[in-house]
């Protein structure tokens, strides 16, 4: 080869070629090393921005699911709750229990998935089952689901024989449906055990079968001190419209307050239309007897 071509490894070209090559090579790393760290910072800052509204929209979601348990669903209480984390998503799974004559029962469990892509989805564990020869008798968890009747019917076939059927040591959820509304101080003078008390929305209770509300779907409050009386309920009562007033400000996602809200203003008061007891049958049996009595209906059981 020619010793004067630029090809020539000993002539005075080759070190410039190298250093030039050093550079160009050195420059790609750093630029292509920048992009990469630019790429990385950008997504992980989009997935920490994703994560951040999944998690106010989980804490925005839960907290209202919990206010509207406070008004729906009669003797149901949220109980506690767990959460889990994976990279793009998460799940919280609430347990409801009822009061039975001081005992938790378990209710339901609730499990809500929360996604940094999607909106929430939840699924519910135990749903509710019509029996198959009974089209007025629904159950949930294997045990009997209250019903209510509205205020105004005839009165008609109820759970009073079966009532009277059932051992007296049993321990039973039993609801009473009253043939007229009455006021909150009126249902604590015939009913100072109550625990729980239905206030009919005639708007928005959900009736899958005519004049029936299904407990699970009634609006109402628990009694949280029936001992203290008049004052008691009233605070009770009070923190009622509350609830309901702030829900009705939100974005709901089961029930509707609204028409609600317009019946009580309507009516002036919160009225009741039934109440939960629970206790044993003994104890119970008396109750059922009241000239305000319209229908009975018969939930949990706990054979003790």
């Amino acid at each position: 080869m020619d010793k004067d071509s630029i090809f020539n490894k000993n002539d005075g070209f080759q070190p410039l070629i190298k250093k030039a090559k050093r550079k160009s090579l050195k420059k790609t790393i750093i630029i292509s090393t920048i992009v990469t760290i630019g790429v990385l910072l950008v997504i992980g800052f989009i997935f920490i921005i994703a994560h951040y509204l999944m998690q106010r929209s989980m804490s925005e979601y839960l907290s209202v699911k919990r206010d509207q348990s406070e008004v729906y669903g009669a003797n149901i209480r949220y109980d506690k709750s767990t959460t889990s984390y994976n990279l793009e998503s998460s799940i919280n799974q609430d347990q409801y229990v009822k009061d039975v004559a001081g005992i938790p029962y378990t209710w339901y469990n609730e499990q809500t998935w929360f996604k940094i892509y999607d909106s929430p989805t939840t699924i519910y564990n135990n749903e509710i089952t019509a029996s198959s020869n009974n089209e007025q008798q629904y159950y949930r968890n294997g045990q009997r689901v209250v019903n209510f009747y509205v205020p105004g019917g005839k009165k008609i076939e109820d759970d009073r024989e079966f009532l009277r059927s059932l051992p007296l040591f049993n321990i039973v959820e039993l609801a009473i449906s009253f043939k007229e509304e009455m006021s909150t101080h009126q249902m604590l003078n015939q009913f100072p055990t109550a625990q729980w008390a239905w206030v009919q929305n005639p708007d928005a209770d959900i009736s899958i079968m005519p004049r029936y509300v299904i407990g699970d779907y009634a609006y109402g409050f628990t009694i949280t001190a029936p001992k203290k009386g008049i004052e008691g309920i009233e605070k009770d009562v009070e923190n009622f419209r509350v609830r309901l007033s702030n829900l009705s400000k939100e974005d709901e996602k089961d029930t509707h307050v609204k028409p609600l809200l317009k019946s009580i203003r309507q009516k002036g008061a919160v009225l009741v239309s039934g109440v939960i007891v629970t206790g044993k049958v003994q104890d119970l049996l008396p109750l059922i007897k009241k000239d305000s009595v319209n229908h009975v209906s018969v939930g949990v059981i706990i054979p003790y």
